[in-house]
């Protein structure tokens, strides 16, 4: 194998996967471990921008980038991965169900646990160590290496669109999400979105119930997650179905409020390459205006996004099998561990990344990370220790192939 790999010291892979998970930096507060980054790279050498993401409700939080020069003889390659974890209303999902301290880090097993272990704070070790391979390997850098630990991917991707916005356009990218370790060329996206049904606030007949009303409407958008019929087959959504993401579009109703005269549902739609947030409201308005002509008491308002906080995550096509990002990550995994990756949406079909940001200007762009997730939202969050080792191997051999 390449001499880089003779730069990975497995025990600093995992030490540094459980500094990140006692972090705490839910959703929206990123700024702790952004600055603890920033200063871990720095330490290191690196030229590091601390960068202070502001957002929408007045707010701001800091995400760091690190990078490597190159003599600007060769591509340029960076890895990525999201500071923010889980975010149940400012808490850990059902926190009084864990057997393990959520900050703790605590190893059993062979797996690491804690909140962010699998998502995603063994991808971003897991790229930080294999930037490390490469410094320490002293060859000169043909293109630069780009460490980007962004913030809110959870969040719609602000994170990332900052760090685009900032000016950051690599020619290939690597979002090191929790994958299991599959080559993820595509993904779906989401639009995200609230239905408000008005009606009465009254004690007597007549009445209309916005309650009742809104049963209506999770009628006509169910059953959940079930792929939606086109148009053309009886549905309500236009799209062409994909090959690579089977049993996609899928919607469904993720939360009912009720307050005076407005029931609020909020809905969640996977989408495929092709469809666009334009399109869904044009799809679902019309959904919703067969279920006004049926009945003359619904009244409703449609709202996408789901706030100003959180954009949407599009739907960008899958990377070439051809490209050299692609077969260099295919190549090193198996020369890693002596077996081909799975390639396509892979285990993380369904899941949204940040690659479709990079995508959408132009990156060549892919997912590759360590964690295998059996369910999710998740209690007692964990990952594989020999995953995250191999991932730091593998992104290392990618770094070094591409790079020098």
């Amino acid at each position: 194998m390449s001499t880089i790999l003779e730069h990975i010291q497995d025990h600093e892979v995992i030490e540094l996967t459980r500094q990140l998970i006692r972090i705490p930096s839910f959703l929206w507060r990123e700024t702790e471990i952004g600055t603890w980054l920033a200063g871990w790279m720095s330490q290191r050498g690196y030229e590091v921008e601390l960068q202070t993401v502001p957002l929408n409700d007045g707010n701001a939080t800091h995400q760091a980038i690190g990078v490597l020069r190159g003599d600007g003889g060769g591509p340029s390659l960076m890895f990525c991965g999201h500071t923010d974890t889980s975010d149940w209303n400012g808490d850990v999902f059902r926190r009084e169900q864990w057997t393990y301290d959520p900050f703790g880090a605590e190893i059993a097993d062979g797996k690491i646990y804690g909140l962010g272990a699998l998502n995603m704070k063994a991808g971003v070790a897991s790229m930080l160590m294999a930037g490390e391979a490469l410094r320490r390997g002293g060859k000169p850098l043909k293109g630069d290496l780009i460490l980007a630990c962004v913030v809110a991917e959870t969040g719609g991707g602000v994170g990332a669109l900052h760090l685009i916005d900032s000016g950051y356009r690599p020619d290939y990218c690597i979002v090191t999400e929790a994958g299991n370790l599959d080559v993820g060329v595509i993904s779906v996206g989401y639009v995200q979105g609230v239905i408000r049904v008005l009606g009465e606030f009254k004690h007597r007949v007549p009445y209309v119930n916005p309650i009742e009303k809104a049963t209506k409407v999770i009628a006509a958008f169910s059953p959940s997650y079930a792929q939606i019929p086109r148009v053309e087959d009886g549905g309500w959504l236009r799209y062409q179905p994909h090959p690579l993401v089977p049993g996609y579009p899928s919607m469904a109703i993720r939360n009912i409020a009720h307050y005076q005269d407005v029931t609020t549902v909020a809905f969640d739609l996977r989408i495929i390459p092709e469809m666009t947030e334009a399109s869904v409201r044009e799809d679902m308005r019309a959904r919703l205006e067969q279920i006004r002509r049926e009945d003359d008491e619904f009244q409703y308002e449609l709202l996408i996004p789901q706030s100003d906080q959180q954009p949407n995550m599009p739907a960008r096509e899958a990377t070439s099998l051809d490209a050299p990002l692609v077969r260099q990550l295919v190549a090193a995994h198996t020369q890693v561990t002596g077996a081909e990756p799975r390639v396509g949406a892979g285990h993380r079909i369904g899941a949204t990344a940040d690659t479709c940001h990079f995508k959408g200007v132009g990156v060549t762009c892919v997912e590759y990370g360590p964690g295998f997730i059996p369910v999710w939202p998740m209690v007692d969050e964990c990952v594989s220790m020999d995953q995250v080792i191999t991932a730091t191997k593998t992104l290392a051999l990618t770094a070094d192939a591409l790079l020098t």
